[in-house]
């Protein structure tokens, strides 16, 4: 029986054989596959399996070791340090206050009348005898003329009773009673023109306008208010010091004076007075301190300040910034770099300022001391200097010394 088969099949069954006998053939003709084993290729040249060995453990080596640096900063802890320093440092009383002057005085006319002009206001800087402000002087004017005239005409009078008196033509009385008269015409004409010069008011020592009270056109008299005038170089500090710094406070020590309403700026001061007897109610002495500026408005009177009276300078201290430290179960310490690695050290403090801190020992010049990124670090930690902190901030403690009576 023969059985049909479709073309499709055979043709299926033809390209099997075909491939089947492909691969045959491939199989006879193809030589033995050389050993890959690299453990054989090795036995069979012994001269060369031992530096090939080495250099791939020292590749390996390398790679471990770079890969252990790696992790290694990857786990330290980025800080930022500053070195040790050497400079001045005070120590210094702090107290809090507010600036006065001790010069302010509140001006009023010395003539009645209707303000006709202003010529300063609040905030103007004067010198003494700058005119401030002026009265209606016309009035005043008619004054000053008329006994200006009286004068002149009793001057010429005289003139001619003293050349009678002098030959015995009249009578002493007589004499005497034109000359009084003379006398009280020289006084009005006097009178007159100072009420003219008091229609112009003027600042009566060099200050600062504080407060005007009047306006043009208002009708002022002798108890009207017109101005106040502050002296700003006399310019203070009064604060309040416990009685056992009696003997340490002296008159002409210099003094800090800052406000945070003046950031970044330190003004010069210097123990102006002090006096000698402690208040037994509070058991203090009062200190006035003298403060000057670089200009009038440095020192605006009511500024609240902070003062600080050095009461002694250590030129050559060791100093690192206060930010360094790190407080701990009531002590404190500094965190040193070197190699890497923090080391932990109690802090042996002196003097400090609000910047810095003095190191009596432990620490020598230039060491770097960790002052950001400390929080939590533990003794031997691993650490990454990311940044040094710029050099310390110049020590505003030991300003220039003032002279005495501070200006």
């Amino acid at each position: 029986m023969t059985i049909a088969v479709p073309l499709p099949s055979r043709l299926a069954i033809l390209a099997c054989l075909l491939t089947f006998l492909w691969v045959a053939g491939c199989s006879r003709s193809s030589p033995e596959a050389p050993n890959s084993d690299p453990n054989a290729k090795s036995a069979a040249n012994p001269s060369q399996a031992g530096p090939a060995n080495e250099r791939k453990g020292a590749a390996r080596r390398v790679a471990a070791e770079q890969n252990r640096d790696r992790l290694a900063a990857a786990e330290a802890v980025p800080v930022e340090v500053a070195p040790v320093v050497r400079g001045p440092i005070s120590a210094f009383l702090s107290y809090n206050s507010a600036l006065e002057t001790e010069a302010i005085v509140d001006i009023y006319p010395q003539t009645a009348g209707q303000v006709d002009t202003l010529l300063v206001e609040e905030g103007s800087v004067v010198k003494a005898g700058d005119p401030l402000l002026k009265i209606d002087e016309r009035e005043l004017r008619v004054d000053v003329e008329e006994s200006s005239i009286n004068y002149q005409h009793q001057l010429q009078g005289f003139a001619r009773i003293e050349d009678l008196h002098q030959r015995n033509l009249i009578n002493p009385q007589e004499f005497e009673n034109n000359r009084y008269q003379l006398d009280q015409a020289r006084l009005r004409d006097e009178r007159a023109k100072l009420r003219l010069s008091y229609a112009t008011v003027r600042a009566p020592f060099d200050g600062v306008v504080a407060s005007r009270e009047t306006q043009v056109g208002a009708r002022v008299g002798t108890g009207t208010k017109l101005f106040s005038l502050v002296k700003l170089d006399e310019i203070v500090a009064r604060v309040f010091v416990p009685g056992r710094y009696l003997s340490v406070v002296a008159a002409d020590q210099p003094a800090i004076v800052t406000s945070e309403f003046l950031p970044g700026r330190a003004l010069q001061g210097w123990v102006k007075r002090l006096s000698p007897v402690i208040d037994p109610k509070s058991g203090t002495f009062r200190v006035t301190i003298g403060v000057r500026g670089e200009r009038p408005s440095d020192l605006p009177p009511g500024l609240f300040v902070n003062v600080r009276i050095l009461t002694d300078t250590r030129p050559d201290a060791l100093l690192i910034p206060k930010r360094a430290v790190v407080y701990e179960g009531g002590e404190r310490y500094v965190f040193t770099v070197a190699d890497g690695k923090v080391t932990k050290q109690r802090l042996n403090a002196g003097y400090e300022d609000p910047e810095t801190i003095e190191i009596l020992s432990g620490l020598a010049p230039g060491t770097p001391v960790v002052v950001l990124g400390q929080a939590g670090l533990k003794d031997g930690a691993q650490v990454r200097v990311v940044a040094p902190a710029s050099d310390l901030p110049v020590n505003p403690s030991v300003p220039p010394a003032p002279s005495a009576g501070g200006t």
